[in-house]
């Protein structure tokens, strides 16, 4: 995948099975890191397309502890248009184009076997010599990968959408799993997933 289609913290390995609809809204007001666990929103009676980052409550529960994934669920996906990048900052790249932009027309990714790749990035990851900010911010998008927690995420956990922190978290409940870990490293705070919704 090319710098337009992926992020420093969220990508795709694989997408024989994908299901890429793109005919959903992103919220109207919040932007939503890429790779965020989505469903539709019950709630939005103005635009039925409208997502929602899954939360606990209402008659539809995909999160952890829920108890089962019901319904349209999968993975935020939002491709930035690499001409908008034109006369951006210089030291912006599109891979640090991480939200999808409120409002905006987005993607769920869904399709048993899609592979992914999630990456935690501590504080402060610029590179040498590259015209980034001094600081970026630590972005945790899985609970214990890496320098996260107990750092001790294996292959063949299962992972579900913990709404309390907005990250993904073990489950050892395959009804509520979102993912199933195929690797990871956790001295490199990533990695590799398939889908199972």
């Amino acid at each position: 995948m090319g710098s337009s289609t992926t992020t420093r913290n969220f990508g795709m390995r694989r997408f024989t099975n994908i299901i890429r609809e793109g005919r959903f809204r992103a919220p109207a007001a919040l932007n939503l890191r890429l790779g965020t666990a989505v469903e539709l929103d019950p709630a939005s009676t103005a635009d039925p397309q409208e997502l929602r980052q899954v939360a606990a409550g209402g008659a539809i529960d995909n999160t952890l502890g829920g108890g089962g994934i019901l319904g349209t669920a999968g993975i935020l996906w939002y491709e930035h248009d690499s001409q908008t990048y034109v006369g951006a900052a210089a030291g912006t790249l599109l891979q640090d184009f991480d939200t999808a932009p409120a409002g905006r027309m987005v993607q769920m990714i869904r399709g048993q076997g899609t592979k992914v790749w999630l990456r935690n990035t501590p504080v402060d990851t610029t590179e040498p010599g590259l015209n980034f900010p001094a600081v970026r911010a630590e972005v945790v998008m899985v609970t214990n990968l890496g320098f996260d927690g107990a750092g001790d995420i294996a292959a063949d956990d299962l992972l579900a959408w913990d709404d309390s922190v907005d990250e993904w978290a073990l489950t050892a409940v395959l009804a509520e799993a979102f993912l199933r870990v195929t690797f990871a490293d956790n001295a490199l705070d990533t990695l590799d997933a398939e889908l199972l919704v």
